[in-house]
């Protein structure tokens, strides 16, 4: 009995690797189709946070953070 369970929760909990490959794929696809969108490709975006951080310490101007994983969908 404990074998089976243990099993079935395996079984479960495991997802193929290429069903993963195909998920990391299209949410690639995803973010590159959200970062190609006017509102992101007008304004000058630092995409790294120590550069930010960075920028912000040398003009004395705050961070605007915009948080999204929309393109994950």
């Amino acid at each position: 009995m404990r074998t089976s369970v243990a099993a079935l929760i395996l079984a479960c909990l495991a997802t193929p690797a290429y069903a993963q490959a195909q998920d990391q794929d299209q949410m690639k696809k995803n973010l590159e189709e959200k970062l190609a969108k006017p509102f992101v490709t007008v304004a000058p975006w630092i995409l790294d946070f120590d550069e930010a951080k960075a920028q912000s310490k040398k003009t004395g101007k705050p961070i605007f953070a915009y948080f999204t994983r929309s393109y994950a969908n």
